[in-house]
């Protein structure tokens, strides 16, 4: 005979006590649907105004380095003209606010911040022209033409109908700090040679005179980098190994390029090796290089002071022994440079997001 199974049962009074809490519960759970709803409204949101607001801050910042004067204007209409082809909550943008100022790169960390507004550089330290850009939706007048503060689905059942959201940005361009790897012709040139043939004010090589014999509307003056023994001291160049000293390594890094990401500062080793003809043989050409800048070509260890971008045209053992090619604007060099240097030879970096 099958046992019967026991089952408790509630009664009338325990019954209504279930219903009283499910009563009582209701509202925390609604309130928990609703936060859970419009909080991940809002961050959506907050995504879509903090991505148009790097963008407009890499657009207005690319630009400010390329000329002796900063056109703070021109970068703020580059900063508006590029927030407004972003959308946020199905809202076109309209407007942001745009702050001038100068970020300090000393800055490190995320706490803090480097930002000082004002289109006056700051004394001391080290600066780099910057903006500050934020993009809203909410009751300011950047926000309002917006579209205005966001709706919110189930905030309202609790007395919260809108909510004001709002996004920052802080975008600069500053002289090159470093390169990456793979980056660098190993040749080193006298900072004596980068100055008479670059100009730093526009940020482009020197044009040639017209009465020059070497004129040519159409391209830079061709340079000729070989040793300081044969074309003087501001026309020369010098192989080098970057983070060692065997000699023997000039032929791989042709091909290679720098082993390592390399900085302003860094030291490299200058050879005295050059007038090997099956070096200059293994140069390739036609083709965009950075090259180290440096105060001397002395053999040994020298101070980077800065980056050029050069284009080799032609690479000559024998007699010669020279690298041929010219400057080039960096926007011409295909990546490659980090930005954060302090040391301005009319060679801007890439813009870059600092906060």
């Amino acid at each position: 005979m099958e046992r019967q199974r026991w089952a408790p049962r509630l009664s009338e009074q325990q019954r209504g006590s279930v219903m009283v809490m499910v009563a009582l519960m209701l509202p925390v759970l609604l309130g928990i649907v609703a936060l859970a709803v419009d909080v991940g409204r809002i961050m959506l949101v907050k995504d879509e105004l903090r991505r148009a607001a790097e963008a407009g801050a890499l657009a207005g910042a690319n630009g400010l380095l390329s000329s002796g004067a900063i056109d703070w204007s021109g970068a703020a209409l580059r900063v508006r003209n590029t927030v407004t082809q972003n959308a946020a909550a199905g809202a076109p943008l309209n407007d942001a606010g745009v702050e001038s100022g100068y970020w300090n790169l000393a800055t490190t960390g995320s706490g803090g911040s480097g930002f000082a507004p004002g289109t006056t550089q700051p004394t001391g330290g080290s600066w780099a022209p910057a903006l500050r850009v934020t993009v809203a939706r909410d009751g300011t007048a950047n926000g309002q033409v917006n579209g205005g503060p966001i709706s919110l689905f189930f905030a309202p059942l609790f007395g919260q109908t809108l909510q004001n959201v709002t996004a920052t940005a802080v975008a600069m361009q500053s002289a090159p700090g470093g390169v990456q790897a793979g980056t660098m012709l190993p040749t080193a040139i006298n900072k004596c040679m980068f100055d008479l043939f670059w100009d730093s004010a526009t940020g482009t090589p020197k044009p040639v005179s017209p009465s020059s014999p070497y004129y040519n509307p159409n391209n830079p003056y061709e340079l000729r980098i070989g040793s300081q023994n044969q074309y003087g001291a501001c026309n020369s160049g010098q192989w080098t190994v970057f983070e060692g000293v065997d000699e023997l390594r000039v032929i791989q890094l042709l091909s290679s390029g720098n082993e390592l990401a390399m900085q302003v500062g860094d030291r490299t080793y200058i050879n005295s090796s050059g007038v090997a003809n099956n070096i200059y043989g293994s140069v390739v050409f036609p083709k965009t290089y950075l090259v180290p800048v440096v105060n001397s070509l002395a053999k040994g260890y020298q101070t980077i002071v800065a980056f050029a971008p050069f284009r080799v045209t032609n690479s000559v053992g024998g007699n010669t022994k020279a690298i041929f090619g010219q400057f080039v604007p960096l926007s011409d060099f295909p990546g490659g440079v980090l930005p954060g240097g302090s040391s301005f030879y009319g060679t801007p970096a890439p813009p870059a997001l600092v906060r």
